[in-house]
């Protein structure tokens, strides 16, 4: 029997060890789809304008300094005051430094770099958004490889124990102790077992290539994961109540946090609409200075003597008052006004889906729980009622089907109880998940 279990154990170590296979862990198939995911891609870039844009609105708070310059010439006749005709053609030219600067407007810049910075929040929350939707893939794709691999070591058992029968039943109906149907149903069954093991195997496959294609890895043969060596046996204790889980996972949620940023921003945007009711106060500065020459009379001055000696600075404060703005300000605080009570609503949308979603996990933990503690059950009785039924056909007492039926059983036990077990870790990680937001 010990030689059986280790010519076993090292025939399906040899089979699903999947040699030259890259071995990825669950976070690295994480970081990677996170990574190379397009629509994160595409938030992140969208970050980039946004941060961007910050920087605009903080520069806005420095002067603008221009340079200027304009030479211009007219020609043509005119009449002085006294009704003489004359020639007036000129060149004129103007150049100069201008220095612009808001001294006041009741605060509008720093309320704009407020309300840019929450928008770069919100930015940045939309790509927590995006990241945590992927890391729940691709653990539940993660686990579907490692659950479909434990089927198909069990699937592999059952081919190598009819693998044996069938061996048995062809020398002991050579040797005239069995019928010649024990060595066809023997046959059948291994064919079966076969059968099931394609399938099995088709499955890893399937699910290798549901995670290879989420993740946008290339390549999905050459694919393969880290599996636990530890084991996972279900607890009856999750480590937070079900009020506790859903007052942290509700603090932690991404979509929330998001949520929260774009109502400040709304009431900024408000502040920033009331600023234009007060009035604002711009500082000018100019340095300069001019040409003129007539191009038809004699005497004028060179150009730069003339520069030299039109050389001014002119300094001037503007006060703007607003008078009649056509409602705009009224309009704008009463759009955003509907605005919060939209973000208000969908605040209370999104708790009601997390408290939701938590509810469902804590209901279908417990119900996988019992689900998995019935197959351990029905997995030993079978297991028990398999040893039982191979003494007695050994002993004569019962048929190949009865062997069969009863190692049928067993694998179909075995099956649901991996099932149950699996289902139990993907919503004991979820639950870890909702409430740390790490795994």
């Amino acid at each position: 029997m010990i030689r059986i279990f280790v010519f076993v154990s090292c025939f399906l170590l040899t089979r699903f060890s999947g040699f030259g296979q890259e071995r990825w862990t669950l976070q690295r198939c994480i970081q990677f789809a996170q990574e190379n995911n397009l629509e994160i891609q595409n938030s992140k870039i969208n970050n980039g304008v946004k941060l961007v844009d910050l920087k605009i609105a903080k520069n806005e708070k420095l002067p603008e300094v221009s340079g200027f310059s304009s030479l211009y010439s007219k020609f043509g006749q005119g009449q002085d005051v006294f009704g003489n005709t004359r020639r007036n053609d000129n060149l004129n030219g103007e150049f100069g430094i201008d220095i612009n600067a808001t001294l006041y407007n009741h605060g509008k810049l720093k309320k704009d770099i407020k309300r840019t910075t929450l928008l770069v929040g919100v930015s940045e929350e939309e790509i927590r958004v995006l990241k945590r939707n992927i890391a729940i893939k691709v653990i539940e794709y993660y686990l579907a490889i490692q659950l479909n691999k434990e089927i198909a070591r069990a699937v592999d058992t059952a081919v190598f124990y009819a693998n044996l029968q069938y061996e048995k039943a062809v020398k002991t109906t050579n040797a005239g102790t069995t019928a010649l149907t024990v060595q066809y149903e023997a046959k059948a069954n291994l064919a079966r077992e076969n059968q099931q093991l394609k399938k099995a195997e088709q499955d890893v496959q399937r699910a290798k290539l549901n995670m290879v294609q989420l993740i946008q890895l290339l390549d999905y043969k050459n694919f393969d994961i880290v599996e636990d060596q530890k084991g996972y046996e279900p607890s009856s204790h999750l480590g937070f109540s079900l009020e506790d889980a859903i007052e942290q996972s509700a603090s932690n949620h991404p979509e929330l946090k998001k949520l929260k940023l774009l109502r400040r921003t709304t009431e900024i945007e408000n502040e920033i609409a009331k600023a234009d009711r007060y009035p604002a106060v711009r500082g000018s500065a100019l340095i300069g200075s001019l040409y003129f020459n007539s191009l038809v009379s004699t005497g004028d001055r060179r150009f730069f003597p003339q520069i030299k000696d039109n050389f001014a600075q002119q300094v001037a404060i503007t006060l703007s008052i607003p008078i009649f703005n056509k409602g705009r300000v009224r309009n704008t605080l009463a759009k955003n006004q509907h605005y919060i009570q939209q973000n208000d609503i969908q605040v209370k949308q999104q708790y009601l889906v997390i408290k939701q979603d938590v509810e469902k996990l804590y209901f279908d933990y417990w119900a996988y729980l019992d689900q998995y503690e019935a197959a351990q059950d029905m997995f030993e009785s079978a297991e028990m009622a398999l040893s039982f039924t191979s003494k007695s056909y050994e002993a004569g007492k019962s048929s190949i089907y009865d062997l069969n039926s009863s190692r049928g059983n067993l694998l179909k036990a075995e099956s649901e109880m991996l099932q149950a077990k699996y289902n139990c870790l993907f919503v004991s990680k979820m639950i870890k998940f909702f409430i740390e937001e790490t795994l």
